[in-house]
């Protein structure tokens, strides 16, 4: 989560560029640098807590979460309907967000 904050705030239009046939806007970028301060937070939040598994719980949930808001969302249009998702780019944070997911249920399940 740390790439992905770093590369919203450096490099917001890439993240549009690289996974959408579509133009990175001014305000698309202004949008995406803005959401990084929340992925920092989080990190910072988490490197907080002693328990490692109720850092797992939470990295499993964002996991998750950020997945099925996110590049599941792009590909399957199940809120935001017809994106213009660019593969073969768009598998990295499909297959990415499912391994982390994966990988912090089975954490939790140890």
């Amino acid at each position: 989560m740390g790439f992905y904050g770093t590369q919203m705030l450096l490099m917001p239009a890439k993240m549009v560029t690289d996974h959408f046939n579509a133009p990175a806007t001014d305000m698309l970028k202004f949008w995406i640098r803005g959401s990084s301060v929340s992925f920092f937070g989080l990190l910072y939040a988490m490197s907080k807590i002693e328990d490692p598994t109720e850092v797992a719980k939470i990295g499993t949930v964002v996991s998750a979460a950020v997945g099925i808001l996110y590049p599941w969302n792009a590909k399957f249009g199940y809120i935001s309907e017809n994106l213009p998702v660019k593969y073969p780019m768009h598998y990295v944070p499909e297959v990415l967000l499912t391994g982390l997911t994966a990988a912090g249920i089975l954490a939790l399940m140890n």
